[in-house]
C-alpha cells in the first residue's frame, strides 16, 4: 500500500453512481441524507461551488461528480468527508458500515481509505475483489466442528448456519443475517476462550470486540475482518426498534456478503487453528 493521496483519482461512471448513492443513501439503507444534508455535506467538503440541490437527490449528485469527475482534487474532497468520522458524530455504527462500503467501491480502481488517527487519507492499494464481495457464494472448506471445544455446541452452531441459508434461500434476508451474525459471535467467542490460556482479561462475547481480537492475532484475513464489521450491524437489526428508526430492511445482496464474511472467517480460523499432538489446539 503506498501513494498517500494519489494525484490522479480518476473514477469510472459506476463508480462514482457508487459514491452518489453513499451520499444520499435510501430507505434500504442505515445511512439517509435529505436534500438540506446533501447541500450540508458538500459544503462541509469544501465543495460551496456544488450549489443547490435540485431535483431529486441522486441523479443531481451523480451530475455533481460527473461534472468534477475530470477534477482529482474536488473528488478526493468529496470522498474525504464520506469516511470522515465528522460527518457522523454520535452514529459509528452508521460510519463504519459507510466506510467499508466506500472502499469496496474504491479498491476497483485501486484506492484506498485508511486513517492516520482519526484523518482519513486515500492511498494507492491493489486493486482485488475481496471474498467477501464475490458474486459467487463462498464455499465452507471445514467444519464447524473441528473450530469449537464442544461437538454439541458445534452440531448447535452448523444447524444455524444451515437454517441461515434456507432463510436467505426463501427470501428472509433478515432472518438469515440475525443467524449468521450468531454463528460468527458463536464460534469467534469459542476460539477465543481456547486460545485465552487462562492468562490475562478473559475475552468477551461481545462481537465487535471478537472480530477486533481475530484481526489483531491474524486468525482473519483483512478483507473479511472489514466487512464483518458491516454484518455486526446488520446483525443489531434483531432489535425491532433499530430497524425502525433506520429504516433499513436488508436485500439478497447483504446476505450474500453476509454468508460469504461467515464462510470465509471459518476457512480462515480453520487455517490457523490445528489439532496438536495432544489433541489441543494450536495457532
Amino acid at each position: 500500500m503506498t501513494g498517500q493521496n494519489p494525484p490522479n483519482l480518476h473514477l469510472d461512471d459506476n463508480v462514482l453512481a457508487g459514491l452518489a448513492a453513499l451520499i444520499c443513501g435510501d430507505d434500504s439503507t442505515p445511512y439517509h441524507r435529505r436534500g438540506f444534508e446533501i447541500e450540508k455535506f458538500f459544503r462541509a467538503a469544501g465543495l460551496s461551488d456544488a450549489g443547490e440541490l435540485d431535483g431529486y437527490r441522486k441523479p443531481w449528485v451523480l451530475e455533481r461528480l460527473q461534472e468534477h469527475r475530470n477534477d482529482p482534487d474536488w473528488i478526493r474532497a468529496v470522498v474525504l468527508r464520506l469516511a470522515d468520522p465528522r460527518e457522523y458524530l454520535g452514529e459509528k455504527e452508521i460510519w463504519e458500515v459507510v466506510v467499508a462500503e466506500l472502499n469496496e467501491l474504491l479498491e476497483i480502481e485501486g484506492y484506498r481509505v485508511t486513517f492516520a488517527g482519526t484523518k482519513p487519507q486515500i492511498v494507492e492499494h491493489q486493486a482485488t475483489l475481496s471474498r467477501p464481495a464475490s458474486d459467487t457464494p463462498v464455499a465452507l472448506t471445514t467444519s464447524i466442528a473441528k473450530l469449537v471445544s464442544a461437538g454439541d455446541f458445534g452440531s448447535q452452531l452448523q444447524a444455524r448456519l444451515d437454517e441461515a441459508h434456507v432463510c436467505w434461500q426463501s427470501g428472509a434476508p433478515t432472518a438469515a443475517i440475525i443467524m449468521l451474525g450468531s454463528v460468527l459471535e458463536g464460534v469467534l467467542y469459542d476460539v477465543a476462550l481456547s486460545m485465552h490460556g487462562g492468562t490475562g482479561k478473559a475475552p468477551t462475547d461481545h462481537l465487535q470486540s471478537l472480530i477486533n481480537l481475530a484481526q489483531e492475532k491474524g486468525w482473519i484475513a483483512k478483507d473479511v475482518t472489514d466487512y464483518a464489521h458491516v454484518l455486526r450491524d446488520h446483525r443489531n437489526l434483531v432489535h425491532p426498534k433499530k430497524q425502525w428508526t433506520q429504516s433499513y430492511s436488508p436485500k439478497d445482496d447483504t446476505v450474500r456478503i453476509a454468508w460469504n464474511v461467515v464462510v470465509a472467517a471459518l476457512n480462515d480460523l480453520a487455517a490457523v487453528i490445528e489439532p496438536d499432538a495432544n489433541g489441543g489446539t494450536a495457532a
